[in-house]
């Protein structure tokens, strides 16, 4: 049997939006807040800006839409420098986000 390697980056990546994603299905205020500035929305729901020097953008799919991501294609081995930075003081984007039950615990849970 083989086994699927796990990108803890992609992971984390993909808690961390589906945390924001889930916020902004349930709290309008907070939508309008991550589509108008998702920097502010990051640190209101993180406590802190995991990437300062990334520019976040969202994109909201219209009606007869489909938005579809492709995160950039990393080369194996190769990370951008925000991340190099965050690694060589020992710390991983992951560090950000508090798992409860195997998903990224919300604030106040």
């Amino acid at each position: 049997m083989m086994t699927e390697t796990v990108d803890p980056i992609a992971k984390a990546r993909a808690a961390a939006v589906q945390t924001l994603l889930d916020r902004a299905d349930s709290d309008a205020t907070f939508r309008a807040l991550l589509l108008s500035d998702p920097r502010a929305a990051v640190v209101q729901v993180f406590g802190t800006d995991p990437l300062p020097g990334v520019t976040y953008r969202v994109v909201e799919e219209q009606a007869g839409e489909v938005a579809i991501v492709l995160p950039r294609r990393l080369d194996e081995g190769e990370l951008p420098d925000t991340l190099l930075d965050l690694a060589s003081g020992g710390t991983l984007f992951s560090a950000f986000i508090e798992y409860r039950n195997g998903r990224p615990a919300r604030k106040g849970e």
